[in-house]
């Protein structure tokens, strides 16, 4: 990702901007508009004001560019040409290290594509999609003001951690409690195991504890759903214990 410092320190007034914001705020344009840069299609307004919230077209989002700013924080562009951009170097590295082999990278691709089929853009995304992507973003935000990792990274880490040590909701509330406790004021870890399951939802990542094999053959999933032993080495899914009657 560019560092986009410069939609933020190059101009102080409308009439007070640097030759880069001036130069770079252009080819911003260019990206949201496209070749249709000269013709009348509307497009979300990031200015100060509208906040991706109201379509403008080209000259008229220029102006108010040129008379507000950007609206604050939006370094990534997922309104404007990016959303792929977000979704290669954010979502999908954190998904595969995370969910190897549940197939919810793949997912997001057939998401993805579904949403720009048939040559739409991101100009014509749903509502949802919007959605999606606004919560991604702000899933990425850091911890705290002190790190680089982000609180869906923090999120995925301990909820695998959870579930390889079979650890209670009990158990894991008093975790991030601890956590918590020990990061600078301000932090955004959650709370609870409930409020990370509702970030996690949120994007479409269901948290799901799926049983294993205690000496790491397999996953009792898919054609071993039902398996009460390990097809491999034969280990019990279950602790077994002597019921008095055989």
């Amino acid at each position: 990702m560019d560092d986009r410092e410069w939609m933020y320190t190059g101009r102080t007034s409308q009439i007070d901007f640097t030759s880069e914001w001036m130069m770079k705020t252009n080819d911003f344009l260019e990206l949201a508009f496209g070749e249709c840069a000269k013709g009348s299609i509307l497009v979300l307004c990031p200015h100060d004001i509208c906040a991706n919230r109201k379509k403008k077209n080209n000259v008229d989002m220029g102006k108010h560019l040129l008379k507000n700013g950007f609206v604050p924080n939006y370094t990534r562009w997922v309104y404007h040409g990016e959303a792929h951009r977000l979704r290669e170097e954010v979502v999908r590295p954190c998904v595969e290290h995370f969910d190897a082999g549940a197939g919810v990278a793949d997912m997001l691709d057939d998401f993805h594509e579904a949403q720009y089929a048939e040559g739409r853009t991101e100009v014509e995304m749903e509502a949802t999609t919007k959605a999606f992507y606004e919560m991604m973003s702000s899933a990425q935000k850091p911890l705290h003001e002190h790190t680089t990792v982000s609180q869906l990274y923090a999120i995925g880490r301990l909820m695998g951690f959870k579930s390889e040590c079979s650890m209670s909701r009990e158990h894991f509330d008093g975790l991030l409690t601890v956590i918590g406790s020990l990061l600078p004021d301000g932090h955004i870890l959650p709370k609870s195991m409930y409020d990370s399951q509702k970030l996690l939802c949120a994007l479409k990542m269901s948290y799901e504890q799926i049983h294993a094999c205690s000496k790491g053959c397999i996953l009792f999933r898919k054609e071993h759903k039902d398996a009460k032993y390990c097809p491999k080495c034969k280990s019990s899914r279950y602790l077994e214990v002597d019921s008095g009657d055989g």
